[in-house]
């Protein structure tokens, strides 16, 4: 079996830089109910921990676990089916794939971006990418997919 797979350090990158902003934003609020600050800027100190906290706390909480994780495998694929650990679906099955991005969720929660399985019977598959892929490898990951799309999916 073949696999697409996120590289370790990419994932560490992730949740340092994640744990570092979320740092930041405690050291923001502690400022601004110990440190002798003015009003304006105890309002922006809260202002922005608030916001910054569930942003980068939502990066660091997906991504240490993917860094500290052995199996570093997004998905698995042979010529038959592709599966992501959960589900598994013939190539066959596959109408078309696409990629949506990362995007802003209500209450400023981080929505990661995934890849997105068309299906014949209209269904829609998504698998999470969890920002361990970078633009490079998304763009290789997706002209892989289609090429295994195109190669397997016919109907013998």
């Amino acid at each position: 079996m073949n696999s697409i797979s996120y590289r370790k350090s990419v994932a560490w990158g992730k949740a340092l830089g994640s744990l570092l902003f979320v740092l930041t934003c405690l050291f923001l609020l502690y400022a601004a109910f110990f440190m002798d600050t003015s009003f304006i800027r105890k309002f922006f100190c809260i202002t922005s921990a608030i916001i910054g906290i569930p942003f980068f706390g939502g990066y660091f909480v997906v991504s240490l676990p993917k860094a500290l994780r052995s199996d570093t495998q997004l998905l698995t694929y042979d010529q038959r089916s592709v599966s992501d650990n959960t589900r598994t679906v013939a190539w066959t099955e596959i109408a078309g794939i696409s990629y949506s991005g990362p995007s802003i969720r209500k209450w400023l929660f981080p929505k990661f971006p995934v890849l997105i399985f068309h299906l014949k019977n209209r269904e829609i598959w998504t698998v999470n990418t969890y920002y361990l892929l970078t633009d490079t490898e998304i763009q290789s990951v997706m002209k892989r997919l289609r090429g295994l799309i195109s190669r397997n999916g016919k109907d013998y």
